[in-house]
């Protein structure tokens, strides 16, 4: 970084406003559907105005807004995009120690639906936007801030919608998103991560008929036959694919920092003829096992089965719901027109839900600012790209040839089976980490010259 002449100190009143700011957001019900997310994005615009900040809230139909504020930089570079959603999953109000929508405070904690998913990454961008606006910093590129609805049912009133019709609100060189940041723990070593890359979202329900009939006389033919057969034929095309860019690096990072013969091992993992069977000898039934076999790859999950209403009958009629996930590289319409192939004129496929995998490249100007951020807070620690098993808002910039890396930074320790499952909280002191680091990284890309600025230690 070079010389600045401008001073900014993150203040103990800034992070407490982070807290208020965050806990106000959490106490908005934006359960999707039917998410009701405008009045949420109105609070974050209120707050955001009153610091002369620039925003526009759009609404594609009644109560379904999504917030985009701007800073101006002086237009030598492109600008760098700060992502996040506004809407939660539900939450079963009866299983958890705390209201999910009370922002409840305990022992360092505040628990909440959106705590981790991703109600904290709104407020952490939203933090940052007032920091560099009260800063004074010379901006190289302007600094938008997207706030979105819509995420969690697949962005067609969110993010879908605005790149679909206003792309030039959110058009950037770089985006930060959701996604990445969390450190993983592997083989004893402590890896901080950024996400480059998501898997793609090909959701079917399959439809079978055949003859009914008793069930003491079995049909190959039947219903319920032919809708097992194609399932499995399906399955059996996930098999040993070329894994992406993003897990080869990650795969050979790892090796790196591994010692013999498990970095000859583990670098083995890349060969799809040996990655599932060393991924479960080395990691055995561990849910990391399942997440990395996910990860390596496309994967077929079946998720709703309907067939038959008595023991002793044939049905004439199955079907099954399949959430199929595709790696990057994989063309999911031709995947679609194999499986069409497979299922012949006999079986009805309707298509649910399709969303092509994405992927950006790992060594970007703006990985190169996580990067030396990270190591000037955890010196000699390895930095990793990730991929995301699952489909984000991501997705939809990439196809404006946006770089997005998930990157929303928080401390070892938080409970990540926590994300869309009961009892979801997170530490202040991650909240407060996250600010810190953050901060750092998005100074480093968009204000060069504010190099002269310290945080505070809480």
């Amino acid at each position: 970084m070079n010389d600045m002449p401008q001073t900014f100190v993150i203040t103990q009143d800034l992070f407490d406003e982070m807290l208020r700011h965050f806990k106000a957001l959490l106490q908005f019900d934006t359960t999707n559907p039917p998410g009701n997310e405008t009045p949420a994005a109105r609070y974050i615009a209120s707050v955001l105005q009153s610091e002369g900040i620039e925003c526009n809230l759009v609404e594609p139909i009644p109560g379904r807004g999504s917030l985009i504020a701007r800073l101006r930089g002086n237009g030598s570079k492109r600008p760098l995009l700060l992502m996040s959603h506004l809407d939660v999953v539900v939450a079963e109000k009866d299983k958890w120690e705390h209201p999910p929508f009370s922002a409840y405070e305990e022992d360092g904690f505040i628990w909440g639906r959106g705590a981790l998913d991703c109600k904290n990454t709104v407020v952490l961008w939203m933090t940052i936007l007032i920091a560099l606006k009260r800063s004074k910093a010379v901006l190289d590129r302007d600094v938008i801030f997207l706030a979105a609805a819509d995420e969690e049912e697949g962005g067609q009133y969110g993010t879908g919608w605005i790149v679909n019709t206003q792309p030039e609100l959110i058009e950037a060189e770089a985006a930060l998103n959701e996604g990445g940041g969390m450190p993983l723990g592997i083989f004893g070593r402590t890896f901080y991560t950024y996400q480059t890359g998501e898997k793609g979202n090909l959701w079917l329900k399959i439809t079978s008929r055949g003859m009914a009939g008793h069930g003491s006389v079995p049909r190959a033919d039947s219903a319920i036959e032919r809708l097992l057969y194609l399932i499995t034929s399906i399955k059996r095309m996930s098999e040993k694919v070329a894994p992406p860019a993003t897990m080869r690096v990650m795969i050979q990072t790892i090796a790196a920092h591994s010692n013999f013969p498990a970095n000859i091992i583990i670098r083995c993992i890349l060969n799809p003829l040996l990655s599932n069977f060393l991924i479960r000898k080395g990691l055995g039934s561990s849910d990391w096992s399942d997440i990395m076999k996910a990860l390596m790859n496309n994967t077929v999950a079946t998720t709703v089965l309907k067939a038959g209403h008595k023991t002793n009958v044939i049905p004439s009629e199955a079907s099954a719901e399949l959430d199929i996930r595709v790696l990057p590289g994989v063309d999911v319409k031709s995947y679609l027109d194999k499986i069409l192939e497979i299922a012949g004129p006999e079986t009805e496929v309707e298509v649910l839900d399709i969303q092509p995998p994405s992927e950006s490249p790992v060594d970007h100007e703006l990985a190169t600012s996580i990067r030396r951020v990270l190591h000037r807070h955890h010196p000699g620690a390895p930095v990793l790209p990730i991929m995301l098993p699952a489909v984000s808002d991501g997705g939809y910039l990439r196809r404006l040839n946006t770089v997005v890396y998930g990157f929303s930074p928080l401390l070892p320790g938080e409970a990540a089976e926590r994300i869309h499952g009961h009892n979801e909280r997170i530490s202040i002191a991650s909240l407060y980490y996250s600010l810190k680091i953050a901060f750092e990284v998005v100074a480093d890309f968009a204000a060069p010259t504010l190099n002269d600025f310290f945080i505070i230690a809480l």
